[in-house]
């Protein structure tokens, strides 16, 4: 008998599809798992929809705050020593668990992913984009925490995490609505080792109007986020990484301006420009360069996935 994994979803008025997502978790071929639903407030028809999964699921209730403190509430009731994160619109595969679990024999891993296809929700007119997680962002595996600071390259809903770990650095910071999971992962690679499972073991579905599809508020958010990190942080080493992340992020801003992908964030220019300016000196110019070649190819991956 395995260890107890612990999965966790949020909920906010998702009656349409969560069915589908707890359908995903309760099939998995790993059966030593218990299910975790934070309702976060839902006024639609969610509860009906997990009442009717009766003791198969177990239903957290909490006043609507967002999806960063349902985890937290989430992971604060869960029981095994592993956890895992699956949204309310997202599917995991059925082997999604049997596959990652044996890489988290070794107690230096602290956390391991895998790859995600992403799909349109139904209900958008966008075309189903079929790009995957690792087509755009290339894994990393062991310690690499200093890869982060060129993206976010662990999709949350393959995520599985020993609860330590999380526990270690104080879960989701719940400052923000968006991208406060990238923090999180950055946080657990500064203390142990990541590693990865090279197959796609979940379909996370992209929203065209959802909060994450919102480049310029995402990084935004990010830039915050990564900005207070930096202030409470003293070893050079990590500071040196969050300096580097902070200039790609402004450097992100200023072409999601261009393209008119900032517009609901204030001053997207101006932010660029004093986040660059704040941690950038003599390195510059070579970062700048460096960033403009990592564009090239994420592009050219793009292109052709």
């Amino acid at each position: 008998m395995g260890p107890l994994v612990s999965v966790v979803l949020p909920v906010y008025n998702r009656e349409a599809c969560v069915g589908r997502a707890i359908a995903s978790v309760l099939g998995q071929t790993y059966r030593q798992l218990e299910l975790l639903v934070v309702d976060d407030g839902s006024t639609d028809g969610t509860r009906r929809v997990l009442d009717g999964f009766g003791s198969r699921i177990t239903v957290i209730a909490q006043p609507h705050a967002g999806v960063y403190p349902a985890r937290n509430l989430g992971v604060r009731n869960a029981r095994g020593e592993l956890v895992a994160f699956i949204d309310s619109d997202d599917v995991w595969l059925p082997d999604k668990l049997e596959r990652q679990l044996p890489l988290m024999q070794r107690g230096e891993v602290g956390l391991v992913f895998g790859d995600a296809v992403h799909l349109t929700a139904p209900e958008s007119a966008a075309p189903r984009t079929g790009s995957t997680s690792f087509r755009v962002a290339p894994p990393r595996r062991g310690r690499v925490a200093g890869h982060f600071a060129w993206c976010n390259f662990v999709p949350t809903v393959t995520v599985l995490v020993r609860r330590r770990c999380l526990d270690d650095v104080g879960g989701f910071p719940e400052t923000t609505d968006v991208s406060a999971d990238y923090l999180t992962w950055f946080r657990i690679a500064l203390r142990y080792e990541l590693d990865y499972v090279d197959q796609t073991v979940a379909e996370y579905t992209v929203h065209p109007s959802g909060i994450s599809y919102d480049l310029g508020r995402s990084i935004a958010a990010r830039i915050g986020l990564f900005s207070d990190e930096l202030s409470r942080t003293n070893d050079p080493a990590v500071r040196a990484t969050l300096r580097r992340l902070l200039f790609h992020l402004a450097l992100s801003m200023l072409l999601a301006a261009g393209r008119g992908r900032a517009r609901s964030v204030a001053h997207p220019l101006r932010t660029a420009w004093r986040t660059a300016a704040n941690v950038a000196g003599l390195e510059a110019a070579p970062w700048a360069a460096a960033f403009a070649v990592n564009q090239m190819l994420v592009r050219t991956r793009r292109l052709f996935s």
